[in-house]
């Protein structure tokens, strides 16, 4: 499965490209790989990992949905 983030470092995208844990004295702890387009690769807790902006999808951020004519006017 492809998981798109953020690099921790330049926040262009960045790819997961493994998932493993780690052993704790609270049990084990996810940990992620992660590698970006400009060469970055990092392994660190999953729950610290940066999130990726996501794309609004359907309409730009701060323009209202256009609203469909009927009758070509």
């Amino acid at each position: 499965m492809l998981t798109i983030v953020a690099c921790p470092q330049c926040r262009v995208p960045a790819e997961i490209t493994e998932r493993f844990s780690l052993p704790s004295t609270d049990g084990p702890v996810p940990h992620v790989a992660v590698g970006c387009a400009a060469g970055h690769h990092f392994r660190m807790p999953a729950d610290q990992r940066p999130a990726y902006p996501q794309p609004r999808l359907g309409r730009a951020a701060g323009r209202p949905a256009a609203r469909p004519t009927v009758g070509g006017g």
